[in-house]
């Protein structure tokens, strides 16, 4: 077995070939290199290469986050994947603590991966949530406004999408080729909703890998913009799209779509089980770079009084004399959210209800 490495360029059509065999994408014709995009952020490979060929593969993928103005650098985790014929020989297992290691002392406070498999709950990644789910058809929605209208957003409209997202307080920080990298990906694609022939919102409908490909059922993957407008022109979107259903996603800390939904008798329930974990790389280095979002949520006297620390997989929270000590599932579940968020009670349990769960938007377009 092979140490793990970046993978050479001869290497990137067996890797196509790889990730077909390992996610029943289509065969790569003969000839044929797919395309491989970084539009995301800077992109890197890592594999592992047994009898000449690579049987193991990670996509890293760094970005930032922005917090309600806090910065955050994240790293993203895709496309992991082992050749049938060697799995269960603990390939990806070394292969994912090589390129934990390499995130973490690349400066990252969080971690996101694509998918909730086991081998991301073992390097103490949490599915963090819950969310609001909900499976929408064309004929029981109630809500129509004929001023909406929704259309396949082109090349050139990327601008006026990542206006929109821009304006989120709570979203990835993109670059102006990210969408045309994103485009390329073909994830997901994009919706404008426009009101009067303006811009006022768009959505993202992604392919359910569990469905067959042409299944005409899509999830609400991401979306900006005015959240009224959004589900008013659900009706216009479906029949532009000619699909079925759409399973309708969103993290909890958007308090506008519950009420919104409730007026349009949409009902929504609580998920933990969605396509993302998240590992908790560095807590007392995201501390410090969520400082604006603590400062405006904690009085000056309570933000010096707290502290956090972190070593040999224990994270420490104090504040007021009072601790509590939490190995990182417990600490991720604590500060990004999730069903098995652990109690804490006393001083210290006022301040860390006050700031926990951080909002962290869903991957979206970013996911890897």
């Amino acid at each position: 077995m092979s140490e793990p490495r970046v993978p050479r360029p001869d290497e990137l059509d067996d890797l196509s070939d790889l990730a077909a065999i390992s996610f029943g994408f289509e065969p790569r014709r003969p000839g044929e290199r797919r395309r491989r995009h970084s539009g995301h952020g800077r992109s890197e490979s890592r594999i592992i290469a047994m009898d000449g060929k690579p049987v193991s593969h990670i996509r890293i993928v760094y970005s930032h986050l922005s917090i309600e103005g806090a910065k955050v650098k994240v790293a993203s985790f895709g496309g992991v994947c082992t050749h049938p014929d060697y799995r269960e020989r603990g390939i990806a297992s070394r292969l994912l603590d090589h390129c934990l290691n390499e995130v973490t002392g690349a400066g990252t406070k969080l971690l996101i991966i694509s998918g909730m498999r086991g081998l991301y709950r073992r390097i103490d990644a949490v599915p963090v949530g819950p969310v609001w789910t909900a499976s929408l058809r064309a004929d029981s929605l109630a809500c129509d406004t004929v001023e909406l209208t929704a259309r396949p957003a082109e090349a050139s409209d990327w601008p006026v999408l990542a206006a929109l997202h821009q304006a989120e307080p709570v979203r990835f920080l993109r670059s102006a080729r990210f969408y045309a990298g994103a485009a390329a990906g073909g994830h997901s694609r994009a919706h404008l909703i426009e009101h009067d022939g303006a811009p006022i919102a768009y959505l993202c409908l992604s392919r359910i890998w569990d469905l067959p490909h042409d299944a005409p059922v899509r999830r609400f993957r991401e979306y900006a913009g005015s959240r009224a407008a959004l589900l008013a022109a659900l009706p216009a979107v479906f029949r532009a799209t000619g699909l079925s259903e759409i399973q309708v996603e969103f993290p909890m800390y958007d308090r506008e779509f519950p009420y919104l939904a409730s007026r349009y008798g949409i009902p929504l329930e609580a998920d933990t089980i969605y396509s993302h974990t998240i590992r908790l790389l560095d807590l007392p280095g995201l501390m410090r770079a969520l400082r604006p979002y603590l400062q405006a949520r904690l009085s000056p006297s309570d933000l010096r009084g707290l502290g956090f620390q972190q070593a040999d997989g224990v994270c420490r929270f104090s504040f007021a004399g009072e601790h509590a000590e939490l190995n990182l599932s417990q600490a991720g579940f604590l500060v990004l959210g999730g069903q098995d968020k652990p109690e804490i009670g006393g001083a210290l349990g006022r301040v860390t209800s006050a700031i926990f769960p951080i909002p962290v938007p869903l991957p979206g377009l970013n996911y890897a």
